[in-house]
C-alpha cells in the first residue's frame, strides 16, 4: 500500500516561512558584520569614506589611509567588464605600464551615488604578485578619486544612481548621423544638457554628409551654432570630406566620441588614430538602428597630441539630477524670455503670461527645441 503523501497544513507553512525569512536576515547580518570586522582589522584598509564593495555605495565607514610601497597611481583606459585596463602614472617606476586591475572588496570613492569606476577615472591602485608569463600585471583598485568632469546619464534601472559614461574628458563630440540613421535632434539636446551638467564643453559633429542634402542639415541645425554659440561640424567618413576641420578641435584635449550606434564613432576613431583599432559593423536595415561596434569606453592617444575616448552606441539618456523647476535653465534660447513670465516658478506650458511661450508664438524660439524641452518634462519625476 503506498504511503500517503504529507501535505503540510498552512499554519506550519507559515510558521517555517517566518522561520526562514528571519534565518536569512539574521545570516546576511552575521556575515556582513563578520566581514565588516575583518576589513576593519586588515593592515591595509583603506582610506576615507570607505565602502564595501558594492556599487550602490551604501557602507561608508571612516578609516586612516595607510600607503605602502606596492601602491601606485593610475589611469582607467578601457574596461573589459570583469576588470579595468589601468595605466600607471606614479613616476616611481614602470612608468606607463599597464595594469588588469579588479575593484577592491573594500574601496574608497569620492564619487558617492555614481558609478564605482569609469574609463577616465584616476585610481589608487595596489600592485599584486606575479606568477608565470603574463600579458598584462595584476592590480587591485583601492581609491578612486574625485572626477573634474563627466558625461553622465541616469542609470538605465532608474534606481538613484548616476551612470557615469567617461569622466575627466575636456569635450564631448555629440556624434550623429545626416542619415542611415537620421540624427535625433531631441538626442542633442539631451546631450547638451548633460555636457553642461558635467564641466564638458559640447561639440555637435554630423557625419555622412554625402548621404543627404547639405543645404537642408545645414539650416536645419544653424540655431545650435547661431543662437547657442556650439560648435558644430559637418563631415563624411566615408569620402573624406570635412576631416580637416576634426582635427584641430581635438589636438592637445581629451575628447569623448559619443551618439547613437551606427553614426561612424568607431570609424572616424580608426582614421584618426591610424589604425584598426575598433571593429566597424553596418547598420541594422530591419530597425534602422545601428549595432552595437564598442562594447566598452575606451581611450585612444592620438599621433598629434591629445586623447580621444570612443563609447558604445546610446540610443536613450536619462536626465540626471535634474528637476522640471531647474530644466528650463539649461535651455539657454529660454534665458531672454523666462524672467519675464507673469508667475515664478513657470514651467512654461499652460500658465498665462508665459513669456517663453509667447516668445514661441512669435518665432524667437525654435518649435522642436520646445518640443524637446516638453519631452525631457514629461520624463522628469519631481
Amino acid at each position: 500500500m503506498a504511503s500517503k503523501k504529507y501535505k503540510p497544513s498552512q499554519e506550519t507553512l507559515s510558521k517555517s516561512r517566518r522561520t526562514a525569512k528571519s534565518w536569512s536576515k539574521g545570516s546576511s547580518e552575521k556575515q556582513f558584520y563578520a566581514k565588516k570586522k575583518q576589513w576593519d582589522e586588515e593592515e591595509d584598509a583603506v582610506p576615507n569614506r570607505a565602502v564595501s564593495m558594492s556599487p550602490r555605495l551604501k557602507n561608508i565607514q571612516q578609516k586612516t589611509f595607510l600607503p605602502s610601497e606596492n601602491t601606485f597611481e593610475g589611469h582607467v583606459i578601457d574596461s573589459t567588464g570583469r576588470s579595468f585596463i589601468v595605466q600607471r602614472t606614479s613616476e616611481e617606476i614602470n612608468v606607463g605600464a599597464l595594469y588588469d586591475c579588479v575593484v577592491s572588496r573594500s574601496v574608497v570613492t569620492e564619487n558617492p551615488a555614481s558609478t564605482l569606476v569609469a574609463v577616465g577615472d584616476h585610481v589608487l591602485c595596489r600592485a599584486e604578485p606575479v606568477s608565470g608569463e603574463i600579458d598584462l600585471l595584476p592590480g587591485v583598485i583601492i581609491k578612486i578619486t574625485e572626477r573634474r568632469t563627466k558625461l553622465a546619464r541616469e542609470s538605465a534601472g532608474n534606481d538613484g544612481i548616476e551612470q557615469v559614461i567617461v569622466s575627466n574628458i575636456d569635450q564631448v563630440i555629440i556624434l550623429m548621423a545626416a542619415a542611415d540613421p537620421f540624427y535625433n535632434r531631441r538626442l542633442i539636446d539631451r546631450y547638451l544638457i548633460a555636457a553642461e551638467l558635467g564641466n564638458v564643453e559640447p561639440i555637435i559633429c554630423i557625419n555622412k554628409m554625402d548621404l543627404m542634402d547639405e543645404t537642408f542639415v545645414r539650416e536645419d541645425l544653424a540655431m545650435y551654432a547661431e543662437f547657442l554659440g556650439i560648435k558644430t561640424l559637418f563631415l563624411s567618413a566615408e569620402k573624406k570630406r570635412g576631416l580637416e576641420t576634426l582635427s584641430p578641435v581635438l589636438q592637445g584635449k581629451t575628447t569623448v566620441f559619443s551618439g547613437p550606434s551606427g553614426v561612424g564613432k568607431s570609424t572616424l576613431v580608426n582614421m584618426l588614430i591610424g589604425e584598426e583599432a575598433q571593429i566597424t559593423t553596418e547598420v541594422s536595415a530591419k530597425t534602422q538602428k545601428g549595432l552595437h561596434t564598442t562594447t566598452f569606453s575606451k581611450i585612444f592617444p592620438l599621433p598629434e597630441g591629445g586623447y580621444i575616448l570612443d563609447t558604445p552606441g546610446i540610443r536613450e539618456f536619462g536626465i540626471w539630477d535634474m528637476t522640471k523647476e531647474d530644466l528650463a535653465y539649461y535651455f539657454h534660447d529660454f534665458d531672454e524670455y523666462r524672467l519675464e513670465c507673469r508667475f515664478t516658478p513657470c514651467t512654461h506650458t499652460h500658465e498665462p503670461g508665459c513669456a517663453v511661450k509667447g516668445a514661441l508664438e512669435e518665432g524667437w524660439i525654435d518649435p522642436e527645441r520646445y518640443e524637446s524641452y516638453l519631452n525631457i518634462l514629461e520624463t522628469l519625476e519631481r
